[in-house]
């Protein structure tokens, strides 16, 4: 039960309106816990994929599907992720909240290649990768 409740971020992901949407919002208050220094933030966001490489296997298993829509943890150290190389202010929450979403929700190159990845692999790595390569493009436009 308790893997279900994070995997799914605290059961939001079930409530069946745009999961990947409200499992981002839900990353927000995390990255602006996280984001003391470069370390802490790195720590979560470890700590983030480590759970939930974990507790969607769980999710995984219980449903049968490969990548199941309720599980939202992915989603969450993918935003967290895109702070890696920024600062976090409301225009990078913003900015990295739509292009995340973009890069999350079409999966261009490499993304789609972690996607593929199987299991729990699949479904968290492809959102870690979409959060650095948003975190990179911020860079670029903020450095």
């Amino acid at each position: 039960m308790l893997g279900e409740f994070l995997a799914t971020g605290f059961f939001v992901g079930r409530l069946g309106i745009a999961p990947g949407t409200l499992g981002t919002l839900i990353a927000v208050p995390l990255v602006y816990l996280f984001s003391f220094n470069f370390w802490t933030l790195l720590g979560g966001v470890v700590l983030t994929t480590l759970v939930g490489l974990v507790t969607s296997t769980k999710v995984i298993n219980l449903t049968g599907e490969e990548d199941p829509e309720e599980v939202v943890i992915d989603e969450i150290a993918g935003y967290m992720a895109c702070f890696i190389f920024v600062e976090p202010s409301l225009k990078t929450y913003v900015i990295a909240f739509v292009l995340f979403r973009i890069f999350d929700i079409f999966k261009p190159f490499p993304i789609n290649l972690f996607e593929k990845l199987p299991g729990a692999y699949g479904v968290m790595l492809d959102d870690i990768v979409a959060g650095l390569i948003t975190s990179a493009v911020m860079y670029l436009l903020f450095n």
